[in-house]
């Protein structure tokens, strides 16, 4: 805990001059009119909570660290994808990412994983890749904490919901060409019209993409299709249909992973992929989700939210690996034998909600903030997995690539598994406002979980729960609160151990303190949380048994978080943020395991992305970049065996003349080689050897955009 301290001594100086500079703003106003004209008044942070996650209110008076990040911030940060977005909330970071189709699938958040919604909906169920595209976001919550008014049925640790583009107030024409490193194309635009008060109106959002890896042989190409459809009947009523499509290929293999030992790990050339071959078949993920929303006012006080969603995600991936089923590893003849393996995975989500918003008054010094409602998911998993019947030998000193085709698509006889789930629940949330100044956040959620199949050699149990939530906001005047919350959440957890039995479901429970301020007539605001996190119940890796887990007594996560996010000036934006976490298995079948740090989480990491805006002429503008990103030692499933840390450099240069803009991002300036994720692991290949799993970042490398707004 003591290397928290010198952070937490540098943002203090950031947020005193956000004050200092708030006090004199006013006497500025003159000065920054032209500014402001110039600036658009864009802004990158949002001010209330996203629709999407029903909870309504201005994210200062909600009691629970949210970091919302808008489309603004994520197109001057070049971001194309989560794993972009994510250094703009403090406490996450990618976990596992073992293929190129993972995505947001692996995104830990305080020491465990997220899951993502979209629109306030599952995305996925437990099994396959999660894709995801920028084309498609309007704005990203990064919620930290069980967030019982989300669904309840979220990881303790957090969740990530994504809302996407529909038409708006005003009419836009947008389209964008992008190129860069390692043969980076790609074309994108969104076309849309203005909500009518009565009528239609539309949105379509489209997208082509294609990169080659900076590992040999790998190229990915990137389909996207996002039409929505709006007709509203009458100011406050509306429906909304939407389609989304996003489609993965890659070429040439799927797997990242890449193993090694002390003598040898980033020191070998960065591009050698030795699970890769040129002759692999094609593998994909796709996701297709359709939405249909209606929305009722009925006065003033009262509103009506139904909305349903059918999402499917099929994939097909193909790799190598050694024939002991392990990544590609070498003996001390640097020789492997190498073997194919097919894996697929269709999963299928049905998700329906109905909910009401209101507020009402119980006397003249109290009024409430009500919603409840119900939600029905349904999930259905099948997954399989097939090995080569050849194998294929392999030296690394002189490596010959060129498999034969037909050879490697012959396969042994798949391994099936299939999960199938259904629940519901009911909840009901108030804020009560006594006094304008104090804000009572009570209420809960009763969920009932229908298992339906899975593998499990033991008979399916229904499982219910009520899960409580509690939080009180003190107003500090206009723009200071501070705040604390329990949450609960429940997850149902479909499958089995290697033995046959059914895991129970997952239950969280959490406590959070903070303290929140926005400045500069609401143009930025910091965060600052401390938590304590149990997770009963939760699966990991089954070491002894590969491709199974096992369940474990408890984890607890306990840290602080400081995020900075806004504009200092009309000039001058910041994304800044830190995070200590402290992770570890509290309780364990196996005691020797219990006080180990839970792997892949780091234990402190910070993100900055700072820009400040020149104006040029009175349309035009240059705007300069400059991000950071620090991971310390992140924690591996061998006790006190840690990955390395690094920390990696970002830039950027824009020109913005309003009708057009350029903008080049520079990543990993430093050129620095650092493990993005990974595991280190003992005796996994070879009695008493140290084998290094992990995901190597990306050298350095630049993307150009240019942009025409009609």
């Amino acid at each position: 805990m003591n290397k928290t301290l010198p952070v937490l001594i540098v943002l203090f100086p950031v947020t005193l001059y956000s004050y200092g500079q708030h006090k004199t703003d006013s006497l500025r106003k003159q000065r920054l009119r032209e500014i402001i004209v110039l600036d658009k008044k864009k802004s990158i942070k949002a001010d209330s909570m996203a629709s999407t996650l029903r909870l309504e209110g201005r994210i200062l008076e909600t009691p629970q660290n949210i970091t919302s990040v808008t489309n603004e911030l994520i197109r001057e940060q070049g971001g194309l994808e989560i794993k972009d977005i994510v250094r703009n909330a403090s406490g996450l970071k990618m976990g596992y990412n073992s293929s190129v189709f993972d995505a947001s699938s692996t995104v830990m958040v305080r020491g465990f994983g997220a899951i993502t919604y979209v629109n306030g909906m599952p995305q996925r169920s437990t099994m396959g890749a999660l894709i995801d595209d920028a084309a498609i976001m309007e704005r990203v919550d990064f919620v930290k904490g069980p967030a019982g008014f989300l669904l309840s049925a979220g990881e303790p640790g957090g969740s990530i919901n994504i809302t996407t583009k529909t038409p708006g107030p005003q009419a836009i024409r947008q389209v964008e060409l992008a190129g860069g490193s390692f043969g980076l194309l790609r074309v994108s635009g969104d076309v849309g019209s203005a909500v009518k008060t009565k009528g239609f109106s539309y949105r379509i959002n489209a997208a082509y993409q294609q990169q080659q890896s900076f590992q040999d042989f790998i190229k990915t190409r990137k389909y996207i299709v996002s039409p929505v459809l709006q007709y509203n009947f009458k100011p406050g009523t509306w429906l909304l249909a939407e389609y989304n499509l996003i489609r993965m290929t890659a070429d040439g293999g799927s797997s990242v992973t890449q193993v090694g030992t002390d003598a040898d790990i980033l020191q070998h050339r960065i591009g050698n992929n030795y699970a890769g071959d040129p002759n692999l078949p094609q593998s994909y993920t796709e996701s297709q989700n359709a939405r249909l929303l209606f929305s009722h006012r009925f006065n003033s006080e009262w509103k009506m939210t139904v909305q349903s969603k059918y999402t499917v995600t099929p994939g097909a991936a193909w790799s190598l690996l050694s024939d002991n089923y392990s990544p590609v590893n070498f003996d001390q003849t640097n020789i492997t034998r190498r073997l194919p393996q097919y894996s697929a995975v269709t999963g299928r989500v049905a998700a329906a909600q109905a909910y009401v918003n209101g507020t009402f008054n119980t006397g003249r010094a109290v009024n409430h903030q009500l919603v409840a409602g119900i939600d029905y998911n349904y999930s259905k998993d099948e997954f399989s997995v097939a090995y080569g019947q050849y194998t294929f030998a392999f030296d690394r000193k002189q490596p010959q690539y060129g498999l034969p085709a037909d050879s490697v698509q012959a396969l042994s006889k798949p391994r099936v598994i299939m999960r199938e789930n259904n629940w519901w629940s009911a909840f009901v949330y108030n804020t009560t406002r006594v006094h304008q100044n104090w804000l009572f956040n009570y209420g809960g959620r009763f969920t009932f979980n229908m298992p339906v199949t899975t593998n499990s050699k033991t008979p399916l149990r229904n499982e219910t729960a009520f899960s409580p939530r509690l939080g009180i906001t003190r107003l500090l005047g206009e723009n200071t609160s501070i705040y604390a919350v329990y949450d609960q959440s429940f997850i149902p957890q479909a499958g089995a151990d290697f033995a046959g039995n059914n895991f129970k479901p997952l239950r969280g429970n959490s406590i959070e303190a903070g303290a929140k301020r926005e400045w500069f007539q609401r143009k930025l605001i910091t965060t600052l949380a401390v938590y304590h996190i149990a997770k009963n119940n939760l699966l990991v890796s089954d070491l002894q048994h590969p491709g199974f887990s096992r369940q474990i007594g408890q984890a607890t996560s306990t840290g602080v978080e400081a995020d900075i996010i806004g504009r200092l000036s009309n000039r001058f934006t910041v994304s800044t943020n830190y995070a200590y976490t402290y992770a570890i298995t509290s309780k364990d079948s196996r005691p020797e395991n219990e006080g180990t740090r839970l792997a892949f989480t780091p234990e402190q990491m910070i993100n900055t992305w700072l820009q400040y805006a020149i104006p040029v002429t009175r349309e035009a503008r240059l705007s300069l970049s400059a991000g950071q990103t620090t991971v310390t030692r992140t924690a591996t499933y061998t006790p006190g065996v840690y990955l390395k840390g690094y920390t990696k450099l970002d830039a950027g240069v824009s020109w913005d003349a309003g009708r057009w803009y350029v903008r080049i991002i520079a990543d990993n300036l430093s050129n620095k080689r650092y493990f993005s994720s990974g595991d280190i692991l003992i005796g996994s290949i070879r009695p008493g050897e140290k084998s290094y799993y992990y995901i190597e970042g990306a050298p350095i490398s630049f993307k150009a955009f240019a942009g025409i707004r009609l």
